[in-house]
């Protein structure tokens, strides 16, 4: 028998109830909340202001606030030339910027902000900018109706539950053929305003940034001579921004609505190349050429299409 001397310590026992661990683990939930809302977010990143060859690998810029916002510089042309980086730049709503983000605004030096959204869009979601922001804010509202008509549509097929009669697709298509046609004028309005920035640099956005913003940016990059397929391929990098921005309402969607109308959704959340093809195809069919549409419906002759290329292309 061991001596007292000898035997091993004795560990007491700690006997924890349910609700001192319910607790306990309450409490370490709290804390890594806390230290991860006190991690900061990665520097933004502006490409016009990093080493030329780090410059595309950095086009989306890292705002913690705003989705889909990227410099359309260093896209080709046919002629050898590329497009401008740190002058055009295109993003999805700016109705959630950190402070940080209208920090990182003014680091854009701007001389314009263009906002292409309906009225019902922007009282629901106003931007969030800097309180006195060195840029002039432009708004040129696009779809105002159409938006009011397609919320109307989708009400009504969410509340009687039958979304069979609902076509996104078509929906888009037709939408797109109306910024070819419909709202010549206020597309004019946003060249006319990239003719006053005299390359000076500008950003324009939507709610996604991926519709009235894409197709301006297709059309500015068709004029400035991009090639077709660098066009769509700048389009089509909307898609996963736009869905994943609203990944939550689709799920619960998904859960409240069912399959089909969060499917349906999901099409009008994203992009599809043949949209804008629609537009392309509208054009041609109203004005016989792209070259037409540009100095019959945008005011654009040959010598505001050259001082554009010469501002804007290096």
């Amino acid at each position: 028998m061991l001596s007292s001397r000898h035997r091993p310590a004795q560990v007491p026992m700690v006997r924890m109830s349910r609700k001192t661990l319910y607790w306990s683990a309450l409490a370490f939930a709290a804390v890594a909340i806390a230290l991860v809302q006190f991690i900061p977010a990665p520097p933004l990143q502006v490409p016009a202001q990093l080493p030329a060859e780090e410059r595309a690998q950095h086009r989306m810029l890292n705002f913690e606030g705003v989705r889909n916002f990227r410099d359309l510089g260093g896209y080709p042309t046919a002629d050898g030339r590329h497009v401008r980086w740190g002058v055009l730049y295109r993003a999805g709503s700016l109705d959630e910027t950190s402070r940080a983000d209208q920090q990182g605004l003014a680091r854009l030096d701007l001389y314009a902000l263009v906002d292409f959204r309906s009225a019902p869009e922007k009282e629901e979601a106003p931007d969030q900018l800097p309180p006195e922001p060195a840029f002039k804010v432009v708004e040129i509202p696009i779809l105002d109706e159409g938006n009011n008509a397609l919320d109307e549509k989708f009400r009504e097929a969410s509340e009687t539950g039958d979304f069979s009669a609902l076509d996104p697709d078509a929906l888009m298509t037709d939408a797109y053929r109306d910024f070819a046609t419909v709202f010549s004028p206020e597309f004019a309005s946003f060249f006319d305003l990239l003719l006053e920035a005299d390359g000076r640099p500008v950003l324009w956005h939507c709610t996604a940034g991926k519709d009235r913003t894409g197709f301006s940016s297709a059309v500015l990059l068709r004029l400035l001579g991009v090639p077709e397929d660098v066009i769509y391929r700048d389009y089509m990098a909307s898609g996963d921004q736009a869905i994943e921005a609203r990944s939550a309402t689709l799920s619960l969607l998904r859960m409240t609505r069912g399959d089909e109308a969060a499917d349906k959704v999901k099409t009008l959340l994203g992009v599809e190349e043949h949209w804008l093809r629609a537009s392309f195809a509208a054009i041609d069919e109203r004005y016989g050429s792209f070259d037409n549409y540009l100095q019959q419906a945008l005011g654009l002759d040959a010598a505001k299409q050259a001082r554009l290329r010469e501002r804007l292309l290096e």
